[in-house]
């Protein structure tokens, strides 16, 4: 998707709890054993104590309006995603957030892509703004917990270990601070990348069923999900390259953000997926996070905004993924300031 008119980031935000989740909890608690899994880069990542995902994500909203001068009342979008809920809701969690915020007359959306929610909640902002000239400012907010999963949260260390926190994007017309030259987006339906390992309610502490070791079937779909992954992450860095008229082996652009998953993942199958001059320039942003459920996408866009000093003529890639399959790719450009 070209993006005709300016649309940018005017800031953003993270917010991370502030317990932690170590490994060395999971090689207590027998979720991990040694000399038969192996733990990725990190050995820790934010867990919740006690606090809901809508509460983090109004911290995130709140603080990322707060570092563009905004107020919650002025917001004319606000696109919610999350991946995980295994308890009650008395509503819906975009109008539990709404609520919080006292955001006022604003529409409100819930954006359900797992892993790739927080890109697809973006992507919803960013058409709204380019089809109605009345929404002028805009927010996208990701928000997950695996607090309920405990250490469990590390049975998947060679794919993903899920850390809790939020992260907020404020979109506004006009450069922001990074103006959004292109975005692409594509999916693929087959068995989810990680069907051949434990279902997430599987994990849960307590749980009496006892998961299968996985049939060959099943580890076949699981290699032919991951395989299509990167075929639709080879796509959308095709066609957002091409769409901001930029090729892959532009001097212009200087780095390509990928979502924070494992080593072994990323090594395997997103970084041979990139074309060649791509990859050298390809890395995880705050690996310490772990993977934020579906808030990697926002989560690197903060960090861009923060890290990544972009001189006129340059330009960075965001690209992320999830389960389904679908993944997403973002080409930005020095904004105003």
């Amino acid at each position: 998707m070209r993006i005709p008119s300016a649309v940018g980031v005017l800031s953003g935000a993270l917010w991370l709890p502030r317990g932690h989740c170590t490994v060395e909890d999971a090689y207590i608690e027998g979720v991990l054993h040694d000399g038969q899994d192996v733990p990725p880069d990190v050995d820790r990542v934010p867990q919740a104590r006690g606090e809901d995902p809508e509460f983090m994500a109004a911290e995130a909203v709140r603080g990322a309006l707060a570092a563009a001068g905004r107020a919650t009342d002025e917001l004319d979008v606000l696109a919610y995603a999350w991946t995980v809920r295994t308890g009650p809701e008395l509503y819906s969690p975009p109008f539990r957030l709404a609520k919080s915020l006292s955001v006022g007359d604003c529409s409100v959306l819930g954006v359900l892509q797992a892993c790739n929610g927080g890109a697809a909640a973006l992507e919803t902002a960013v058409t709204r703004m380019l089809t109605n000239d009345r929404v002028r400012l805009a927010a996208a907010v990701s928000s997950d917990t695996f607090e309920e999963f405990g250490a469990r949260r590390w049975t998947e260390p060679t794919v993903m270990v899920g850390g809790d926190g939020a992260a907020a994007v404020v979109l506004c017309r006009g450069p922001g601070r990074l103006r959004l030259l292109s975005l692409a987006s594509r999916g693929h339906t087959c068995a989810g990348i990680l069907e051949a390992a434990q279902g997430l309610r599987g994990r849960l502490p307590g749980t009496e069923e006892k998961p299968e070791a996985p049939s060959e079937t099943r580890l076949k779909e699981s290699l032919h999900s991951a395989e299509r992954f990167g075929a639709c992450i080879r796509a959308v860095v095709d066609e957002a390259l091409d769409d901001a008229g930029l090729r892959a082996d532009d001097p212009g652009v200087t780095a390509v953000l990928l979502p924070r998953l494992a080593t072994p993942f990323v090594e395997g199958f997103v970084l041979p997926a990139l074309p060649e001059p791509l990859r050298p320039k390809a890395y995880v942003a705050d690996p310490h996070t772990g993977h934020l459920g579906s808030g990697d996408a926002l989560a690197n866009i903060e960090f861009a905004r923060r890290n990544v000093p972009l001189a006129a003529g340059r330009h960075l890639l965001v690209l992320n993924g999830g389960q389904g399959v679908t993944a997403s790719c973002m080409v930005f450009a020095p904004g105003e300031g």
